[in-house]
């Protein structure tokens, strides 16, 4: 009962190998997100943004600072039978995809990059989340949990789980 998700990387980030992904991708699984709107900053690949709508995620909007990383996940999107209208590929960050979403907020958020990096962005996740929504945050060592959990308090998130695979961590938050 596995779904298979086609990936060619090229030289961007996600193959599905490293912790902090599988975190992602089980947690992704657990969670039950169909026919929700998700956001994936920092895609990366497209392996998490593919793996949402294989899980059937409505619409999902992939963005990546990284021209490359957006090819990677557009052609990854048509090689597992997606086309634009399900997956969006933008280059840009958290603007960008604020600017792009308007008023029509996404369910979850998707981030799994490095703890500062989480951090430089948190202060713009509520304004692409619905209220209720919920985030899935990944990228970071577990001695990194305290400083990351502080952050988000501040900016209006409460962490509901935190989930560790060899020193690598996955915490997920819900809007408040």
């Amino acid at each position: 009962n596995k779904l298979i998700i086609k990936i060619d990387p090229g030289i961007a980030f996600g193959t599905g190998s490293h912790p902090t992904t599988r975190l992602c991708l089980e947690a992704l699984e657990l969670l039950g997100i169909s026919d929700n709107s998700v956001v994936d900053i920092g895609s990366g690949s497209g392996i998490l943004s593919i793996a949402s709508l294989r899980l059937g995620a409505e619409k999902v909007l992939a963005i990546d600072n990284d021209s490359l990383a957006i090819s990677s996940t557009i052609s990854n999107a048509l090689l597992n039978g997606y086309n634009e209208h399900k997956l969006i590929a933008k280059l840009g960050s958290v603007d960008v995809a604020k600017h792009f979403l308007k008023e029509n907020k996404a369910d979850i958020l998707l981030c799994n990059i490095l703890a500062p990096v989480i951090k430089d962005l948190a202060p713009g996740f509520r304004n692409l989340i619905k209220a209720k929504g919920k985030a899935l945050l990944s990228g970071f060592l577990v001695s990194q949990v305290p400083s990351i959990e502080n952050c988000l308090e501040k900016f209006g998130w409460k962490i509901t789980n935190l989930t560790i695979k060899n020193e690598w961590c996955l915490l997920e938050a819900h809007k408040l």
